[in-house]
């Protein structure tokens, strides 16, 4: 008489096969949740600020660019309180805008996007929106468009683009076209980040300038 074969008598895997998997597949979610999670960390769902934690896992620097926002070409004023940043009370310590140059961004850790830079002084960013701080959103239509300029040219998308030292950026929402906002708008973005990134001391030392690069007044 055959005896009828035991599930249980299947062979169980090897340890050295199914635990390397395991951790594998652990440290595959953690990558793709802290990667995922990142555009996120500017915005906690109670608004209790920037989720600073994930800040440590990128290298220290100390860069400036500039950059103009355009709304129906009208340039967006950010000297003020609200966008301005106070030493030691930065709207986010990463990334921030100081007097006396409310268009230039002090950027303070690498990969740090514009995103970030804007979603810290309440704005929103898509591809095809801008959410301004008061809550109108601006969304493409057929009659205006938003539109993103890196050194004076077109691109696609900014929103994680990352803040480069002495990058020019423009932000435009309305009809004009590519050539109109080259011709009229992008002359207005300044070219000021060189001052406190101490690349061009003829124009000013950036020991004098709030939170300079080699001042006192800043720590990144």
């Amino acid at each position: 008489m055959k005896l009828a074969r035991s599930k249980l008598s299947r062979p169980a895997l090897p340890a050295i096969i199914w635990v390397p998997a395991l951790v594998i597949l652990a440290a595959t979610i953690a990558v793709f949740t802290l990667r995922t999670g990142e555009s996120d960390a500017s915005e906690p769902a109670d608004g209790s600020g920037r989720l600073y934690e994930i800040d440590e896992l990128r290298q220290p620097v100390h860069w400036h660019a500039d950059f103009a926002v355009f709304i129906r070409g009208e340039q967006f004023n950010f000297d003020t309180p609200e966008f301005v940043s106070k030493e030691g009370e930065e709207k986010n310590p990463w990334v921030h805008i100081h007097e006396p140059r409310s268009t230039v961004v002090h950027a303070h850790r690498e990969q740090t996007t514009w995103n970030e830079f804007l979603t810290s002084i309440a704005f929103k960013l898509t591809d095809t929106s801008l959410t301004l701080p008061g809550g109108e959103v601006l969304s493409n239509s057929d009659k205006e468009q938003l539109k993103f300029f890196v050194n004076g040219v077109k691109v696609d998308t900014l929103m994680f683009q990352d803040i480069l030292d002495l990058n020019q950026v423009l932000i435009t929402y309305g009809p004009e076209s590519v050539e109109e906002v080259l011709q009229t708008q992008w002359p207005l973005v300044t070219d000021e980040a060189c001052i406190p990134s101490g690349l061009c001391k003829d124009r000013g030392l950036p020991t004098d300038e709030t939170c300079g690069k080699g001042s006192t007044t800043c720590t990144g």
